[in-house]
């Protein structure tokens, strides 16, 4: 329709009620609570009013913030004349409900989609070959990382008043690479499981702890959602305010990531996770290095040069310490939290259990810096290897998956 309507009045109109209509969902079902209440908080500061508010009990739909967006983006482009609208309702509709992806993205352009989902499609052996070999590199992420990891860190955070400040460090730096193992997989997993029906969909990870500042995680971590940030929200905002140069980035970037927080929960957390991430952006800004690509020095020995290494340690410090605020219940408890990593009993012996968990985490690591320039870890890693040793690997890693598989828990990005 939007593209139909001949009159600009009109196309506009149309166009701007499909954002309102998609925000509103957004707003209704995930942000409802938390606006209400902070206003009423607002209003009873001082205890010059008492306002008093019950939650409504909204049921969340699956993947809301994934197809929502996919929606916004959508009308976006028809709307910019970027792609043409697509009569095909069935076709459409598994684009926006697509199974593997709806739960935790990643959140596609239906540009890059659709013609895959039209087109006839024949098996593919060596494609579906490599999407079992995804799944599986997936499931060891989830099932022995991230399982066994937020075991420990949920422990550390539910009774944080009692822990050190070196535990609480500790748990941070683990609940960082949990996340990231429990957010992979699931992203592996879902890759793996469209190439078995011949569709490529966006891998969300290109290996973040593996980057020298902020702006490089970011071009790797959630790719899907700092894509669709880029497109729809930061490259309007910069044109926006270019004429403040500098001072105008700064603007775009941290509105942007603004967003970016909230696009995650209803949450104070989320939204000082979100700055925190933008602000993290000012001195590259200045240094004019925001939106580089920094190539990783790499030595004869196939490993980081000093310098670069030092760079990857800080710029996953910097990571680790605003997970703080996404792992955190309130503001509150992340601020308690720095309080005490700030403290004396930062240079305690942290007590993590059980310690064989880092060997693990090391040699996962290790895997992964090997595959780094791969799609994922182990997509061409032992493929020189004999095909008896190679599938006798891939047996090995389903066998750790079956007998060092944690406790089973839901995907950490389902509740977004």
């Amino acid at each position: 329709m939007i593209q139909k309507e001949d009159e600009s009045f009109g196309r506009r109109l149309l166009f701007y009620l499909g954002i309102v209509f998609n925000v509103g969902i957004l707003l209704y079902f995930k942000y409802l609570n938390f606006f209400i209440q902070s206003f009423v908080t607002l209003f009873n500061y001082n205890d010059a009013v008492n306002i008093s508010f019950t939650p409504f009990h909204i049921l969340l739909p699956l993947g809301i913030s994934f197809f929502t967006f996919q929606m916004i983006g959508y009308l976006i482009d028809v709307y910019n004349e970027e792609i043409n609208p697509t009569n095909d309702f069935l076709s459409f509709s598994t684009y926006l409900a697509y199974f593997p992806k709806i739960l935790s993205g990643p959140i596609e352009r239906v540009q890059d989609f659709l013609p895959q989902i039209q087109k006839k499609r024949e098996f593919n052996y060596a494609l579906t070959v490599d999407g079992l070999r995804q799944i599986l590199w997936g499931l060891l992420k989830k099932s022995v990382l991230a399982n066994n990891i937020m075991v420990i860190t949920d422990s550390i955070f539910n009774d944080f008043h009692s822990m050190s400040g070196s535990t609480l460090f500790m748990g941070a730096i683990l609940y960082s690479i949990g996340l990231y193992a429990d957010f992979s997989g699931y992203s592996d997993i879902a890759c793996g499981v469209s190439k078995l029906f011949n569709i490529k969909i966006t891998n969300n990870f290109a290996f973040p702890f593996f980057s020298t500042n902020i702006s490089s995680f970011w071009k790797r971590w959630h790719i899907s959602l700092t894509s669709w940030m880029m497109n729809y929200v930061y490259t309007p905002l910069s044109f926006i305010t270019r004429d403040y140069k500098k001072v105008g980035l700064i603007l775009s970037i941290n509105l942007t990531f603004l967003l970016v927080g909230l696009w995650h929960g209803a949450n104070w957390t989320y939204v000082v996770f979100g700055l925190y991430q933008g602000l993290l952006f000012i001195p590259l800004i200045f240094r004019g290095s925001a939106l580089n690509n920094n190539e990783l020095d790499v030595n004869k020995f196939g490993l980081p040069s000093l310098g670069d290494f030092l760079k990857i340690m800080r710029t996953f410090l910097l990571v680790t310490l605003g997970m703080i605020f996404f792992r955190a219940e309130s503001i509150a408890q992340a601020s308690q939290i720095f309080l005490e990593i700030s403290s004396s009993s930062f240079f305690s012996i942290p007590t993590i259990r059980p310690s064989y968990l880092f060997i693990i985490i090391l040699v996962f690591l290790l895997v992964e810096w090997a595959g780094r320039t791969q799609e994922y870890a182990i997509e061409k890693l032992w493929l020189k290897y004999p095909k008896v040793l190679r599938w006798g690997i891939y047996y090995v890693i389903a066998m750790i998956i079956f007998l060092f598989g944690g406790k089973e828990q839901e995907f950490i990005y389902l509740q977004f």
